[in-house]
């Protein structure tokens, strides 16, 4: 038998439809070169035996021991791109297998010029067909003595790296990490036996672990397994030690019968981005290409599945502390932020993670079982402000001004009715103290005033109250409007007579808007204080005065509020006369002497 002939296609057509709308690069020759390998292998019942390949960079050669082809296929098989599978010539049909050997063959054409294929099937004499990209085809007898088939590929010119033995040796290594049947490139394994799945839980954990840092970079916090039988899926999902991306969908591995697939997106839930998921599966589909999964009903189960058992393990470090605590510790603020908008995760934020409370750290489960009714702030300001005050009267007070934690407790009140809510602000506090009785605030007529004139500088307002504890010298109210005006005010006068197009800018959108109604901070003076009840009492306005801006710096720091260069420059001043006063007799002045 000798024949000589043309592809009933164009082949040029073909490799141009295979290169720029099938694979997404010439490598891919050499995962389809060994899955018709392994499918040979694995039908034959040789899947043991090695699949030998020799390379070096102008000509690459894959030897192996399957099922070989007959010189009455080679033709049909290989002539004829319509009929390329197989599946269908040979009964490549058993789970084993999913390659299509025709087309998989030809993709050696995006790296090579020539392809050469040597094949005996037991109990038929051997053949060989020779194809170029030309679209020319040779096919005779061959002198392959063993059953297999042999593939040779002559490089084409300017694509010779593909074919280097070094990127062969990792492309292969890839592939077939999954697979038993061992790969020899050049006379090394490339896939080193691993067992994801092994029976033994310490040999499981081991191979689980080194693949992780191999293929992901990284030592997983822990891991999940995760099955889902109906597709013949297991797998195991890689909990970061780091924080992940809380935007971008991740890529997870997925290897079809052993064979890598490739990364493939939709697989976890969007919520679940601190796991890198592997999976191995018998029954789902694959694209065209081999590359990526078919996003059937299946594929939907799979996905559905695997977010439930990742859930579940989420759910399950209730009882596992120490790793909760690891795990919260990187990635409790992405769980709130995500927990706003994904109801499945908000009994696990709602036990699980910390919420800063006048109390110390706790749950919101656990705040809400110690005070009742879940009252929150939602600006640090107000919690700072009024955290002790509250504290003082027995009330609990949830700071939620940090990043997503607002979101989290309203979306917990949408979800269960039951729980009360209460948003506390420093106008609330304003309301709840009220006037002081008459006879202090007779008392303090003049020196309220003066307190006024002594903070005039600092742009704050003065009030007056009476609250508990009397430990508490002033309340420094503000809200973030006022703030931030200040501080563009400071700006501003620190960058005056610098050339700043951008500082120029913000003066000039200052100076165009309509003028608001003045939002100030507002000192509060608590009149119970010790300190503070002496204030009426110094006549001194001088003396009054840096007692009053002692206050207020005790008042910024409390509110954790920085000092500005001036203020600390009068604070000292305000502290150096305090302590002048206090020790006058101690040291008198020369005019006494």
């Amino acid at each position: 038998m000798e024949q000589t002939g043309v592809f009933d296609v164009d082949l040029r057509g073909l490799i141009d439809v295979l290169g720029n709308n099938l694979y997404t690069n010439p490598g891919v020759f050499v995962r389809e070169l060994l899955q018709n390998a392994i499918d040979a292998q694995a039908v034959r019942g040789t899947a043991e035996r090695p699949i030998e390949i020799t390379t070096d960079g102008t000509e690459f050669v894959i030897v192996d021991g399957g099922v070989g082809i007959g010189e009455e296929q080679i033709s049909e098989l290989l002539g004829t791109i319509g009929r390329s599978s197989k599946r269908d010539a040979l009964g490549f049909s058993d789970q084993a297998t999913i390659g299509q050997f025709g087309v998989g063959l030809l993709s050696g054409f995006l790296a090579g010029d020539r392809i050469e294929v040597s094949s005996k099937a037991d109990g038929r004499p051997p053949v060989r067909w020779i194809g170029d990209a030309a679209g020319s085809v040779h096919t005779a007898p061959g002198d392959r003595g063993d059953v297999g088939t042999t593939v040779r590929i002559a490089a084409r010119p300017g694509l010779e790296r593909w074919l280097a033995p070094e990127t062969v040796a990792q492309l292969a290594g890839d592939y077939t990490a999954l697979n038993a049947t061992p790969v020899i490139v050049n006379g090394q394994r490339v896939n080193p036996p691993i067992d994801l799945f092994a029976e033994n839980s310490g040999m499981r954990a081991a191979a689980q672990v080194a693949y992780c840092q191999d293929q992901f970079g990284f030592t997983p916090l822990d891991t999940v397994q995760l099955e889902v039988p109906q597709a013949g899926v297991r797998g195991v999902a890689y909990v970061r030690p780091s924080g992940g991306d809380l935007v971008a969908r991740d890529h997870h591995r997925v290897y079809l019968k052993g064979l890598l697939v490739g990364d493939v997106a939709d697989l976890v839930p969007e919520w679940a981005y601190f796991v890198r998921v592997v999976i191995e599966s018998t029954g789902l589909t694959p694209t065209a290409s081999r590359e990526g999964l078919v996003q059937d009903d299946l594929f939907v189960e799979v996905a559905d599945a695997i977010g439930d058992q990742i859930l579940a393990w989420l759910t399950g470090l209730a009882s596992r502390p120490t790793t909760r605590a690891s795990f919260l510790n990187i990635h409790e603020q992405g769980i709130k932020g995500l927990a706003v908008h994904r109801a499945e995760l908000l009994g696990f934020v709602d036990r699980h993670c910390f919420f800063e409370t006048n109390y110390g750290a706790m749950s919101l489960a656990t705040f809400r079982a110690r005070f009742g009714d879940l009252r929150y702030t939602v600006s640090v300001d107000d919690f700072r402000v009024l955290a002790d005050i509250l504290g003082g009267r027995g009330f609990g007070l949830v700071n939620a001004g940090h990043a997503f934690e607002a979101g989290v407790i309203r979306a917990l009140m949408e979800a269960d009715p039951t729980i009360v809510g209460e948003h506390v602000t420093q106008e609330t506090l304003l309301s709840a103290l009220g006037d002081v009785d008459a006879a202090t605030r007779e008392r303090f007529a003049s020196a309220v005033p003066l307190a006024s004139n002594a903070l005039a500088p600092f742009d704050c307002d003065v009030a007056l109250t009476s609250v508990d504890p009397d430990t508490l010298s002033a309340l420094l109210l503000t809200d973030d409007s006022a703030k931030l005006a200040q501080d563009r005010r400071a700006m501003l006068t620190e960058a005056a007579g610098e050339a700043d197009a951008w500082l120029a800018a913000v003066a000039a959108v200052d100076q165009a808007r309509e003028p608001l109604a003045p939002s100030k901070p507002v000192l509060v003076l608590n009149a119970a204080n010790s300190l503070v009840a002496r204030l009426p009492d110094i006549s001194d306005p001088t003396v009054a005065g840096a007692l009053v801006r002692t206050v207020f710096s005790q008042a910024l720091i409390r509110a954790r509020r920085s000092l500005t260069p001036a203020l600390a420059r009068d604070v000292d001043s305000a502290i150096m006369l305090l302590a002048d006063l206090a020790t006058r007799d101690r040291h008198p002045s020369k005019d006494d002497r």
